[in-house]
């Protein structure tokens, strides 16, 4: 069985240290010299004693040697055509894995997305949509879309990343308060997750007029009985008519907005990836793609896929298993790809979220006026039959070798989720004691709540928590108003997961949330929440080097990748990223802003990335 990160990376130690003696010969018995020598640094390895190194040479798309060399042994690595360069005190760390990131749109949105991350009031959404909207026309991009209800080309204006408990009214802009943004382009403003906000435009492009109650769906006056936990259509306190904005699923009931293309979005991979680079990231996994595994490969194809991305098939809530049979028949392996496009393991849906009040949790949310629900909300599982949830796990590990990856949030799902793994691994086991199992738990806030903690049975059973750190910083003043003080406290606990034995893989969720890793690494350090600066659970903060292991050898190892990427160790690719800044000894305040200072990244030895042309000063031999 193989052993995490933390363990198995020490046994490369001794391979290091022989290759940082003597460069690679070839089969003629000559010397194989690096193609680039970067020396004078501090390398970060993230190997399994954590070396600083200052030396590290390069070949192809391999480490050739790591360490802290002589002349004599530096020019041994160095022939007639290496480059070698002096880093002159940077900081050099492996390439950074997002482990969660829905990656397709990312190059697009940044050019046609309106962000509301950092929105206080619905005067700054209101400001950023009338900026974005006077770009979009000055480019002539606004008439791109293509209408879903009729299927007219016009404009339509987006926007994401908005959390009303943000907002200092407290609420969300409803329709007539878009409309002054404009009254004739519809817009359509996606929450952080499970939420929409949208204006009286794309009512009427649905049919709905508010004039005339015969257009009308029966919505518009009365809740649906399939309404659960979370979904709230807000109604306008003196009609009892729908103000525009819906949380839960309630947002399904306005229809769907356009799509883009199938041409836009292998544009947008490229275009993301560019941008991606910038701030360290040579690695995704897209959790929950179908039919986009097209983009995917077209990207691949054209090019336009410089850095690594994992994609998990899905998305699952509770389709029967034989549902989930039919799919994997269709794709007939698990694992097809290779070390730049890969589709391995499935995702699964287990509750819904915090922020929306739909996360499964055994103490109910906090009690909000807006939530009908009052001080009886517990959110809800998608498949509250553990049997039946059982048997669809079962089907796509046992039955097709698939790997599971299960969004779960509340501690009733993260317990739920657990138990079923628990049992298909020694299942699993049973048949193959050697068998490699590396399941994961997508998201993990709840993982050790009094009465259902699970943290000492995801060690024992190698469950990873695959983990978004950044929502701790940018959405935890509106998880610290729905779960209260203790709650939050214990929420995402990064120090209680590294000290049990657990290990973290970290991504953003993006586009539910900002893709930067840098914000997630500052909140492993800090926990300081965004708005109202309040430090939650100080004591489940951890050291900048575990953090930085999260997104680098631990994503690897979530992947299956760890023996050939995710630290910097001779044998292993070169995938790393150069910052202009002594990272380790940095004010953690300046991590939020330390992917400006990314200013070379590599992938496979390759340089996909440089900022402003940077050039490092050359060195003689």
């Amino acid at each position: 069985m193989r052993h995490p990160p933390a363990y198995h990376l020490v046994t490369g130690l001794t391979a290091l240290a022989v290759a940082a003696c003597s460069p690679a010969e070839d089969p003629g018995g000559g010397a194989l010299h690096a193609d680039i020598v970067y020396r004078n640094g501090n390398i970060v390895t993230l190997d399994g004693e954590n070396t600083v190194s200052s030396d590290i040479a390069i070949r192809g798309e391999r480490i050739v040697a790591v360490g802290d060399w002589t002349l004599a042994v530096a020019d041994a690595f160095i022939g007639p055509d290496t480059e070698v360069r002096d880093l002159e005190g940077r900081t050099v760390i492996p390439g950074l894995q997002d482990s969660h990131l829905h990656f397709i749109g990312l190059g697009a949105d940044d050019y046609y997305v309106a962000r509301f991350d950092d929105a206080t009031s619905i005067g700054d959404i209101q400001t950023l949509l009338r900026a974005l909207l006077q770009r979009l026309e000055a480019d002539g991009r606004l008439d791109v879309w293509t209408y879903p209800t009729s299927g007219e080309t016009g404009p339509w204006l987006f926007g994401a990343g908005w959390n009303q408990a943000k907002l200092e009214e407290g609420r969300m802009a409803d329709r007539h308060e878009l409309d002054q943004v404009s009254r004739d382009v519809p817009i359509t403003l996606d929450r952080v997750y499970r939420g929409v906000a949208v204006n009286t435009r794309v009512f009427e492009l649905h049919g709905y007029d508010f004039d005339r109650p015969e257009t009308w769906p029966a919505w518009f006056t009365e809740d649906p009985d399939s309404f659960g936990p979370g979904d709230i259509i807000v109604r306008d306190p003196e009609t009892g008519l729908p103000n525009g904005v819906f949380y839960g699923f309630a947002p399904a009931l306005i229809g769907e907005a356009p799509v883009r293309t199938f041409e836009q979005r292998v544009e947008s991979v490229g275009m993301g990836s560019r941008t991606v680079l910038s701030k360290g990231i040579v690695s995704v996994v897209d959790p929950g793609i179908q039919e986009d595994n097209r983009v995917y490969q077209e990207a691949y194809n054209r090019g336009l896929l410089p850095i690594r991305v994992t994609t998990y098939d899905g998305i699952w809530n509770n389709e029967p298993p034989e549902v989930m049979a039919r799919r994997f028949r269709t794709y007939g392996i698990n694992n097809l790809g290779d070390d730049h496009f890969r589709i391995r393991g499935v995702k699964v849906y287990a509750d819904g979220g915090a922020g929306s009040r739909s996360a499964a949790v055994s103490e109910a949310f906090e009690p909000l006026d807006t939530d009908p629900l009052g001080n009886a909300n517990f959110g809800s599982l998608v498949e509250p039959d553990f049997d039946r949830r059982l048997e669809q796990f079962r089907t796509a590990a046992v039955d097709f070798g698939w790997e599971l990856h299960t969004h779960s949030i509340g501690d009733v799902a993260m317990r739920q989720t657990t138990d079923a793994y628990m049992q298909v691994i020694d299942e699993l086991r049973a048949a193959d004691p050697d068998v490699d199992l590396r399941f994961s738990i997508i998201h993990a806030y709840m993982a050790d709540e009094p009465e259902t903690s699970v943290i000492a049975d995801m060690a024992e059973y190698g469950i990873i928590a695959s983990i978004n750190p950044g929502d701790v910083v940018v959405e935890g003043d509106s998880f610290l108003q729905n779960l209260g003080e203790a709650r939050m406290n214990r929420l995402l606990p990064f120090r209680s997961y590294l000290q049990g034995g657990v290990v973290m893989a970290s991504g953003s969720d993006y586009w539910v949330a900002p893709w930067d890793p840098w914000i997630g690494i500052y909140a492993m350090r800090t926990r300081r929440l965004q708005i109202s600066g309040v430090v939650s659970g100080a004591d489940e903060t951890i050291p900048l080097e575990d953090a930085l292991r999260t997104y680098t050898i631990n994503g690897a190892y979530l992947t299956y990748d760890d023996e050939v990427r995710g630290s910097l160790e001779a044998g292993k690719l070169a995938d790393l990223v150069v910052i202009d800044a002594d990272l380790m000894s940095v004010p953690d305040q300046e991590l939020l802003g330390m992917g400006d200072r990314v200013m070379l990244t590599m992938v496979g030895g390759n340089v996909e990335f440089r900022r402003d042309d940077f050039q490092l000063p050359a060195l003689s031999r």
